[in-house]
């Protein structure tokens, strides 16, 4: 009965998805319309939809998995480790973006550096979007395995080729319209489990289990051998993985270039922050509940089976229904986020610009489409990557340390150095992205021991950020730059900085926003 309806409740759901790339098809006729949806659509759609980007595999089954393991330090993933970035961005990096005209990330920074960085940053894409789009492919077919007992590659096939299907219709429209249902199921699904938690948490006896159960006064200041602490949490997810996320990331910054308006665009990252924090509760809590209910979590059940096992324990059958589609569409839309993303670059950034020039905007379509094809197979086979890893974000944060903590530190001397240059840049990534994998392949031999897979990926982050600032101050020295940079938003001024005081609502927002962050890490301290 169970299996019936939880079967019969995403069913409807993948119909609905592919009612809406149907209805989106009309849209998207062009190539750039069909990978791009820029300056076109209101702020609910935009600001839910870059949410809901956020809000997929690794919010519903890895984070669950984090809170099982880690207890209430998954916390900082929600408050430390975006909200801070977040209100950056909404004051700040999205008007740079926004007065420099762009249509995403790699054509910033083709204006900023020039063609190599462009070639790079779409080429590091490339490689991680097929990565994270098999996280989330993996973590759905654990879920039908968990729940339904659907065999692994039966809903590896299935969940594949219903997105496919969906973003082969309406492309870039199709995804973030499809993401709004997905939020809303979401939070439908998770808020009874959340409730439940809660209950059962606040029934158990209470256990002071240190770190667990307190988000900093148990923590060391600067232990690489303890689970986490103080130096890894502030600077490797506060600051190097945290800002190199939200303030670089392709899709995000796809979604928020959507906005019509540039006030629009501003509160996109803050709304999103309150969301953040709203979700935080519902993901958190049934993991820390799975963690003393749920036997065999860590041994004979992976810690990314914590949230769905609990919700199994908890759920009527109804609920239960509810629950698994709402999981399952944050799974399937994670996964439509990063096949989309790679479809604009591989197109954009590297087929138009360099394979074939000067083609039709049908053939452009054509390959838009044939891409996402690609990426789709391509996530297949990057999921079983996913059975190296204790829990999903472990792997997640392996990836954005080894290429985006590198990358982070060549974008943000972009933004507020004049002098470096593109050849300092490379320089600095590469030396970076170096480092990082030296610092996995030494921990991974044992000669680096840290106290948890999290916090070598923190420190991880950190050293890779910092060679890569370094060599790339110190090439500017030798390597100056030449390049012209008198047009708007590609370097952040002091009168930049002076120009949002005008808008007293984006201040607002933002002041609550902080002012709430650091509420919740008092009470939870």
């Amino acid at each position: 009965m169970n299996t019936s309806l939880c079967l019969g409740a995403l069913c409807l759901y993948l119909v609905i998805t592919l009612v809406v790339g149907s209805w989106t098809r009309r849209y998207s006729a062009t190539a750039n319309s069909f990978l791009y949806a820029n300056r076109s659509l209101p702020l609910p759609v935009v600001a839910a939809s870059y949410l809901a980007a956020n809000s997929g595999a690794l919010e519903a089954v890895g984070l669950g998995a984090m809170a099982a393991q880690y207890g209430v330090q998954a916390f900082h993933f929600y408050w430390i480790g975006a909200i801070p970035a977040l209100v950056v961005v909404g004051l700040w990096i999205m008007p740079l973006y926004r007065r420099s005209g762009v249509l995403s990330i790699p054509e910033w920074l083709e204006l900023r550096y020039g063609p190599r960085i462009r070639l790079l940053n779409a080429c590091m894409l490339l490689v991680m979007l097929p990565l994270l789009g098999g996280i989330g492919l993996y973590a759905s077919s654990l879920l039908l395995q968990t729940l339904t007992g659907v065999r692994f590659i039966t809903g590896l096939w299935v969940a594949a080729g219903v997105v496919l299907a969906y973003v082969l219709l309406g492309g870039i429209r199709a995804t973030m319209y499809t993401e709004v249902l997905q939020l809303l199921i979401l939070v439908a699904g998770f808020a009874p489990l959340a409730i439940v938690a809660a209950r059962r948490l606040h029934s158990l006896p209470t256990v002071d289990e240190g770190m667990k159960t307190h988000l900093w006064t148990s923590l060391p200041l600067a232990q690489p051998r303890s689970a986490i602490d103080v130096a890894s949490i502030t600077l490797g997810l506060g600051f190097v993985l945290s800002f190199g996320y939200w303030c670089t990331d392709f899709v995000l910054m796809q979604r928020a270039f959507a906005a019509r308006t540039d006030s629009d665009a501003q509160k996109v990252p803050l709304l999103a922050g309150f969301g953040k924090l709203l979700l935080s509760m519902l993901v958190v809590l049934p993991g820390l509940a799975a963690a003393r209910t749920i036997p065999g979590l860590g041994s004979t059940l992976r810690f990314d089976q914590a949230t769905p096992a609990f919700m199994q324990q908890s759920y009527g059958p109804i609920l239960l229904a509810l629950g698994f589609t709402a999981i399952s569409a944050s799974l399937t839309s994670a996964l439509s986020s990063n096949v989309t993303a790679f479809g604009a670059v591989f197109m954009s950034d590297v087929y138009r610009r360099y394979v074939a020039p000067a083609r039709s905007d049908r053939h452009y379509l054509l390959v838009g489409r044939t891409a996402l094809v690609v990426a789709t197979f391509t996530s297949v086979l990057a999921s079983y990557l996913s059975f190296h890893f204790g829990n999903l974000m472990e792997q997640s944060q392996l990836i954005f340390a080894t290429f985006a903590a590198p990358f982070w530190a060549v974008v943000l001397f972009g933004f507020l150095a004049r002098k470096v240059s593109e050849s300092a840049a490379l320089i600095g990534f590469f030396t970076g992205t170096s480092v990082a994998i030296a610092h996995y392949v030494a921990f991974s031999y044992g000669y680096l021991p840290y106290g948890s897979n999290m916090t070598a990926n923190f420190y991880s982050a950190i050293y890779s950020f910092s060679a890569a600032a370094f060599t790339t101050v110190l090439a500017a020295q030798f390597l100056p730059n030449l390049k012209s940079l008198d047009s708007p938003g590609l370097l952040i001024a002091w009168k930049d900085l002076r120009a949002v005081r005008h808008d007293r609502g984006i201040w607002i927002l933002s002041l609550t926003l902080v002012a709430s962050c650091a509420l919740l890490n008092y009470w939870w301290r």
